[in-house]
């Protein structure tokens, strides 16, 4: 039996009826599942957006964190180099800080009662030279936070060593470790070891500064005064002399004053501030002058007069209203602070008479301590060497009798050179003077000497016999006495003369200075001078040569120094920084430092 398979139209199909309010299960579970999905996406978003905004937030506190942190950093930075500043103004300026020089200090503050510090530690490299560690920081519960640490190196430039107001020589034998100031010509035949202020500079010294003018530096003179000083601070009033002896130091601190001129005669020490209302002679080794603080050391208001063989130290500011006077043969001077020279520094050599008519060199003529007739002797250049005693006006004008005597030895013959004159060069040869002379203006002579006198009667002058100069060692001698004209000795042999204006009487006038190594006609020197005597009398031929007289000496150089003095200035700003007064009594801070800078500056 075939079976029959049942065919169903798709007309004939018909959904159920579904009565109102009710459905089908499968269409429940439909609208379920789409609300299910719905809720995810939802859900989705919600934690998309949370995690975004958690994401923002907390980029949002670590960019606050950090901008707070550099604002912090920033601040920090400010108050270390702040500490660089305080320490830089405290070091130029030590006047106010009870050491030496500031060491620096702890919990330091811009604005009292923050919470913001800064620590500084200075260290000394040098007298001018200073290394400066700051660190800046915020305190919060006794921590450190924030530090900021600067590491610098702080230069006090310029910072005048040595300071001189007229023309002065740097002569061998001299060091400076510091700037040097001269508003004349300064000429350096030594060591500088720093900057040079000054009009014209020559010499054949060595420098490791600059050269510049004196306008360029903004330091001016110290203003220290007798009336401030004396007034001021209690006083010790000295005698004389001082030796083997150690004044001060006093509390409260005292100066040591002397009305007059005053000597240091050996293992003389004073403490505080010396002041001398006059000239300051220096004898003896021990010698020592030591500035209290705020104080200068030395206030000198005429010449230091260092005698050979003396020694003298100088810890501190010294102010010389003369000439600071050192005698070539082996004076020592150590200078640890500045030396302010209100005229210059001379060279000079002893007068041995007893009478301390030292004469004073100018532009280096070199000392040759084995080479003269008689021991040692001084050899001048021909060119600008001379040696003068300036107050020889005092002993010579006025007497009726004179003997000048001197061995020389020159380089040249046929010149006209000057071997020793008392008077400003003319050109004429009218005062008291003798010369090489070439040609003889009234004699005729060739290759002479040449010799003049003024008294109080007028002028007269001599021709020698031709042909005398030589550059052999020679003696020579010229003699006067009122009433008489004037005889010339050549080796101890009475010159038989090619002219002679003749006889004078009276007294010496025109005397201004006595120079030696410079004649009448502006002519120098070229050769060597040795043992110049000067006798207030008129000396027989006998008393001449060979052995002269001691007798009558008004002024004798041996000329016998060896050149070995020394003169070391270093500068020492925290030494010579000191009080000083206005005109109108205010109280002002000086110091030798015009300026400070810093070398480098580095974060660690």
């Amino acid at each position: 039996m075939k079976s029959k398979k049942a065919t169903i139209k798709s007309s004939e199909f018909h959904r159920p009826r579904i009565k109102s309010g009710l459905k089908p299960s499968f269409a429940a579970n439909d609208s379920r599942s789409k609300r299910g999905v719905a809720l995810l996406v939802v859900l989705f978003i919600v934690m998309t957006v949370t995690i975004l905004s958690l994401g923002f937030l907390s980029q949002s506190d670590v960019e606050l964190a950090c901008g707070e942190n550099m604002i912090l950093r920033t601040k920090m930075d400010y108050l270390a180099e702040s500490g660089l500043e305080h320490a830089k103004g405290l070091i130029l300026n030590p006047q106010e800080v009870d050491t030496e020089y500031w060491t620096g200090d702890e919990r330091q503050q811009l604005v009292a009662g923050s919470y913001d510090y800064y620590d500084v530690n200075v260290v000394k490299l040098g007298w001018c030279n200073y290394q400066i560690s700051c660190e800046g920081y915020k305190e919060k519960d006794g921590e450190k936070v924030g530090c900021s640490r600067l590491n610098a190196e702080l230069r006090l430039d310029p910072c005048i060593a040595l300071w001189t107001g007229l023309n002065t020589t740097i002569f061998d034998g001299m060091t400076i470790d510091g700037d040097v100031y001269c508003s004349g010509t300064l000429t350096n035949n030594s060591t500088i070891d720093g900057d040079v202020f000054s009009n014209v500079l020559n010499g054949v010294g060595s420098k490791t500064g600059q050269e510049m003018p004196v306008a360029d530096l903004a330091l001016e003179w110290p203003r220290v005064t007798v009336a401030d000083f004396t007034t001021q601070y209690p006083t010790v009033i000295l005698g004389a002399s001082v030796s083997e002896q150690t004044i001060g130091p006093y509390n409260p601190v005292r100066v040591c004053y002397h009305y007059g001129d005053l000597e240091l005669a050996g293992d003389a020490i004073i403490n505080g501030m010396l002041v001398v209302e006059g000239n300051l002679k220096v004898e003896g080794n021990g010698n020592i002058l030591r500035a209290e603080k705020n104080l200068p050391a030395l206030l000198i208001t005429s010449d230091v007069i260092i005698e050979n063989d003396s020694q003298l130290d100088i810890e501190g500011l010294a102010v010389v209203n003369g000439e600071m006077q050192i005698n070539a043969g082996t004076a020592d001077v150590t200078i640890l602070g500045g030396l302010f020279v209100e005229k210059a520094i001379v060279e000079t050599t002893e007068d041995s008479s007893g009478n301390a008519n030292h004469a004073k060199l100018y532009n280096s003529p070199i000392w040759r301590p084995s080479g003269g007739y008689v021991d040692g002797a001084l050899e001048f250049d021909g060119v600008d060497n001379k040696v003068e005693d300036t107050t020889a006006s005092t002993y010579l004008n006025g007497l009726s009798a004179i003997t000048v005597s001197l061995w020389v030895k020159s380089d040249v013959i046929d010149q006209d050179r000057g071997i020793f004159f008392t008077s400003v060069p003319s050109d004429s040869d009218e005062e008291l003077g003798i010369r090489y002379d070439k040609t003889g203006a009234f004699g005729g002579g060739v290759n002479g000497i040449k010799a003049s006198i003024r008294t109080t009667s007028g002028y007269t002058q001599i021709e020698s016999s031709p042909n005398v100069q030589t550059t052999d060692w020679q003696h020579l001698a010229m003699v006067w006495e009122t009433g008489f004209g004037l005889k010339l000795y050549i080796n101890g042999q009475l010159n038989e003369l090619a002219y002679d204006r003749g006889p004078k009487s009276g007294t010496i006038e025109g005397v201004e200075k006595f120079m030696l190594g410079r004649g009448a006609k502006g002519k120098y020197w070229d050769g060597l001078l040795d043992d110049v005597r000067i006798y207030n009398r008129a000396l027989d031929a006998s008393e001449i040569y060979p052995i002269p007289s001691e007798v009558g000496l008004v002024g004798h150089w041996k000329l016998d120094e060896e050149g070995n003095s020394n003169l070391s200035i270093t500068a020492a700003p925290a030494k010579t920084g000191i009080m000083t007064w206005s005109e109108e009594g205010v109280s002002e801070k000086w110091g030798q430092a015009a300026g400070a800078f810093f070398r480098s500056i580095t974060r660690i």
